[in-house]
């Protein structure tokens, strides 16, 4: 799922896993890890809280938190029958623009 989407879409508790009962966790205290979450991940590092005032948000359920802006990076799935990377011979995997290349190996 892509949490950012969520966020937007006033989706978040769908993070949840669908296995747990929503009667048995605080819904407002979930929303809110998430909200922080998404604030330390933004693109631009001096957007991002630093440590103690994450700790701050996460131990005071009263502090106003800032909208999150978008996230660094955003995955998406691919659309069917769009070539968004290619596996070559070998192993080798290669985006779509040919800009990044990622060797696989067995640990």
């Amino acid at each position: 799922l892509q949490v950012w989407s969520l966020w937007k879409e006033d989706q978040t508790l769908d993070l949840v896993d669908s296995a747990v009962s929503r009667d048995s966790y605080p819904a407002l205290e979930v929303m809110r890890c998430i909200h922080i979450g998404l604030l330390c991940v933004q693109e631009f590092a001096t957007d991002r809280p630093n440590m103690s005032d994450v700790a701050f948000m996460l131990c005071n359920e009263s502090a106003a938190l800032p909208s999150p802006k978008q996230p660094a990076f955003i995955f998406k799935r691919p659309i069917a029958g769009t070539n968004s990377s290619s596996t070559i011979a070998g192993g080798t995997s290669t985006s779509g623009n040919d800009v990044t290349i990622t060797t696989i190996q067995a640990r």
